[in-house]
C-alpha cells in the first residue's frame, strides 16, 4: 500500500503499471481520492471478450451515451474524460485474468490504448494511471507492489 500511495502521490507522470499488492479496490480508491484523482474500477472476473469489456468500461467510466462501443471510440473517450474533471486518473482494471486467456490480441490492443491515452494525458500536464492486477504477470509492463 505504501508504495502505491506514493506512486499516486509522487509520480506526475502517470504510467502503466501491474498492480501485485492485495489492497482491495476500496483502499485504492481511498487512496486516489486523497491525491485528488479520478478513479476507475473495472471489474474484470467475468469479462472474457472485448464487447464484455467495452459495455463494462463505459458503465463504470461514465462514458457518453454516443459512445460507439469500439477501440477508436474507448481510447477517444480515454483522451476526453471532460465529464471527470480532476488533477489526474486512475484506472484499476481487476481481473484481466479472462480477457487475457480468451482474447489475448485483444487485451494486447488495449494495453496499447492504455499506453497512448497514458502519453497523451502527460502532454496535458496531467498523469493517468492504469492499474492492471491478474494473472499471468504482464512480461512489459512494469510491476508495483
Amino acid at each position: 500500500m505504501k508504495k502505491l500511495k506514493s506512486l499516486l502521490t509522487e509520480n506526475k507522470l502517470g504510467g502503466v503499471f501491474q498492480l501485485t499488492s492485495a489492497d482491495t479496490h476500496t483502499e485504492i480508491e481511498k487512496i486516489t481520492k486523497a491525491a485528488k484523482l479520478a478513479y476507475f474500477h473495472l471489474e474484470g472476473k467475468k469479462i472474457e471478450k472485448k464487447e464484455q469489456f467495452l459495455n463494462h468500461a463505459s458503465i463504470a467510466m461514465h462514458f457518453p451515451e454516443e459512445f460507439g462501443n469500439n477501440w477508436d471510440a474507448f481510447a477517444d473517450c480515454l483522451e476526453d474524460l471532460s465529464w471527470h474533471e480532476a488533477k489526474g486518473y486512475v484506472v484499476l482494471y481487476d481481473h484481466y485474468d479472462g480477457l487475457v486467456s480468451h482474447a489475448h490480441g485483444q487485451f494486447d490492443t488495449l494495453l496499447e490504448i492504455f499506453q497512448s491515452a497514458v502519453e497523451y494525458w502527460k502532454e496535458q500536464g496531467k498523469p493517468m494511471f492504469i492499474l492492471l492486477r491478474g494473472k499471468p504477470p504482464l512480461e512489459s509492463v512494469e510491476k508495483i507492489a
